[in-house]
């Protein structure tokens, strides 16, 4: 775990240090060492307009205040490791740069990993649905699936609907596994118990478990909206299978369009795609999605 993972987790201790705040801290101290190179003054101004900055502060520069948020984030890594759960955060050459086109609010700084990192690869394409799907269009998702794999594209879903599990069972059954990514909507070690087989079987394939929440999180409802999010962000290409509005889905999918992804989908009854979604008409549509990925 590197110096910056310990940094953030030992922020993430301190009264007052939200996402945000510790997004500031980290793009410009990598390290708790970093920060303490600069005057006051000038850490005060790279975070100017954080609630309570002053205090803040003067927290992060009194040593023997600091000393108990560093001993958690050491328990915290020590459990992390036994666990073989790997931080990966915003200063890492590993992270996702598709994160960073997220808004402040919403946009991760540390993510918790469990897997093959290989499988953050730049060729993913984000699938989503929420029950009900009809027949046709879960079809549909099943075979863009079987379309993509042997082109060496990671599909990507959340841990939570039958619709994410029939998607990583594509991807790890049969003698040639492939790998997958499965983004959570919760801590690690708060995901749904009938995920944990697939979870299992998508890291033995080359797959990945990613969450932006601590191990402990959740779940909450309102949480699903933020991996819908992250999970729109770190792919290249993303296709919804009847999304409806108000859901995570559609909020996704907005972002997804605004950010200039490319985006494909197959609407729900009554609740037309946006002008900018491109329509899956057919498996003849699945070479667009495969072009897509390759060329972003």
């Amino acid at each position: 775990m590197s110096d910056t993972a310990r940094f953030a987790l030992a922020l993430e201790a301190l009264e007052g240090v939200g996402r945000v705040t510790m997004g500031r801290l980290l793009a410009h101290f990598a390290t708790y060492d970093d920060l303490l190179r600069y005057p006051r003054e000038q850490v005060l101004m790279r975070i100017k307009g954080v609630p309570r900055s002053e205090a803040l502060v003067a927290t992060l520069f009194d040593r023997d205040a600091m000393h108990t948020p560093f001993e958690e984030a050491e328990r915290t890594l020590a459990h992390l490791r036994a666990l073989h759960v790997e931080l990966v955060t915003v200063r890492d050459v590993a992270w996702p740069a598709g994160l960073n086109d997220l808004p402040r609010s919403t946009r991760p700084s540390l993510l918790y990993t469990y897997g093959h990192r290989e499988a953050l690869a730049p060729a993913c394409v984000a699938l989503f649905a929420r029950p009900p799907v009809s027949p046709a269009s879960f079809e549909q998702a099943q075979a863009l699936v079987h379309h993509l794999l042997p082109h060496a594209v990671v599909p990507a879903t959340g841990t939570v609907h039958g619709f994410d599990v029939v998607v990583h069972k594509l991807c790890y059954a049969g003698q040639t596994g492939y790998p997958s990514l499965l983004v959570a909507s919760a801590g690690m070690a708060r995901i749904p118990p009938p995920m944990r087989p697939v979870i299992s079987a998508t890291v033995k394939a080359g797959g990945l478990l990613l969450s932006p929440f601590a191990m402990e999180h959740g779940p909450f409802e309102h949480d699903d909206k933020e991996r819908a999010l992250v999970l729109a962000a770190l792919a290249q290409t993303c296709v919804f299978f009847e999304p409806v509005p108000d859901t995570p889905e559609w909020r996704a999918m907005a972002w997804a369009v605004e950010a200039g992804r490319p985006v494909f989908g197959i609407d729900a009854e009554g609740h037309p795609l946006p002008a900018p979604v491109h329509p899956l008409h057919g498996e003849v549509d699945f070479d667009w999605v495969l072009a897509a990925v390759r060329e972003t």
